[in-house]
């Protein structure tokens, strides 16, 4: 998919609840901030394998939609995405988050924060 018909359905899916881009490399950053500010129905996004995510991109998703299921294995977030996800994202229920190796990515103490600020029990 290129990166202008992921800028036209961030533009014009307002109402999108779940998005599926994992592995595609012209998923950014950028393109996370245009989908927070106009798709604020977000509730479902697997971006996992896109490389060019950081915790930027992320954390406008966290701030701006009621996200639920987070898949971001592959990408370059870090412990500060976690953070992000734990105060702005009570009804989080579900991440998937270790490294295609099948090693944790992120800090144990990182996870628990996480699974002490949601409302639901988070699947880690």
């Amino acid at each position: 998919m290129t990166y202008r018909v992921l800028f036209a359905i961030a533009r014009g899916a307002r109402n999108l609840t779940d998005l599926e881009t994992s592995h595609m490399s012209s998923v950014d950053d950028r393109f996370l901030c245009l989908l927070g500010g106009n798709c604020r129905q977000l509730r479902c996004l697997n971006i996992n394998g896109c490389r060019m995510v950081s915790d930027k991109g992320l954390a406008v998703l966290a701030r701006r939609c009621p996200l639920r299921e987070v898949r971001i294995r592959g990408t370059a977030c870090t412990d500060k995405s976690i953070y992000t996800l734990a105060q702005f994202c009570p009804e989080l229920e579900w991440i998937s988050y270790a490294d295609y190796s099948g090693r944790p990515k992120f800090s144990d103490a990182a996870l628990q924060c996480l699974r002490d600020s949601c409302i639901q029990k988070v699947i880690c």
